[in-house]
């Protein structure tokens, strides 16, 4: 978050230029999140979140203030929470709730996969044939490795533009490449047990059966630490320790065919 912030004041267009792709990135991956929670939800029986006009994909629907603001400035941010009544969910509400939570963190695994097969795509084009042939395709779209970053951090044409085969090609490889982690990190992110992260709703009613009901105030206090956690980069840590296993299982058919 620092290295984040100290790009504003070292190196200022390069913050926005950094910024616009984030966030872009995040928008994406958000308002689909909400989306998730409130489709699940109608589908299950409640309609307030259609009613309040958040079944939708419009970014204004779903944006909060502060969490806009974060998004900009820190580097993450956050939705407002879909409202979701479950005394209106048809059969087992148990069930029901477990289906809307997880339908948010399904929703970003999907878009991740998605991205991350446009990435692979825009690039086996993107770069030199020979490129491709001695480094191979996976490795130049891995997150493990140096040559996806160097395209998200904007220095690509920089450093490696002699091999580069289509130049035009970079900020959607760029884009791609972000929203398939963001939304990665989204997923991994919302499985944290703790209020009111989807993860917790997940474990209240998996393994606590659904016994477990917190109050607002309770959820505020829990959303708080979960912003000091994320500030500590703790939540980042752990985040991170999964993006690299989950990416490497989407990118292992491509190692198989293409190298």
């Amino acid at each position: 978050m620092l290295d984040y912030l100290q790009t504003l004041f070292q190196e200022p267009l390069a913050f926005f230029d950094q910024a616009i792709f984030r966030i872009l990135a995040v928008l994406i991956g958000l308002c689909c999140h909400e989306w998730g929670h409130a489709y699940a939800a109608h589908r299950c029986g409640d309609d307030t979140a259609l009613r309040a006009g958040r079944m939708t994909l419009n970014p204004l629907a779903h944006l909060d203030p502060i969490g806009t603001l974060l998004m900009f400035f820190v580097g993450f941010g956050y939705a407002k929470p879909v409202p979701v009544n479950p005394y209106n969910f048809r059969g087992d509400r148990r069930k029901a709730d477990l289906i809307v939570s997880l339908a948010g963190i399904t929703v970003n695994l999907i878009l991740c996969a998605l991205f991350t097969y446009l990435c692979v795509a825009l690039s086996a084009v993107m770069w030199l044939p020979q490129v491709r042939a001695e480094v191979g395709l996976s490795t130049l779209v891995s997150y493990r490795y140096n040559a996806i970053w160097v395209v998200i951090s904007g220095s690509a044409m920089e450093m490696f533009g002699d091999l580069i085969a289509v130049p035009w090609l970079l900020p959607l490889v760029r884009l791609s490449a972000f929203t398939a982690l963001v939304n990665l990190n989204l997923a991994v992110f919302n499985l944290i047990p703790l209020p009111p992260l989807d993860g917790y709703h997940v474990f209240n009613d998996l393994v606590l059966r659904g016994r477990f009901h917190l109050s607002q105030q309770a959820f505020r206090i829990g959303m708080l630490l979960v912003l000091i956690l994320s500030a500590q980069g703790l939540l980042g840590r752990i985040i991170s320790a999964a993006v690299y296993p989950v990416q490497g299982l989407l990118l292992a058919p491509v190692a198989a065919f293409w190298g």
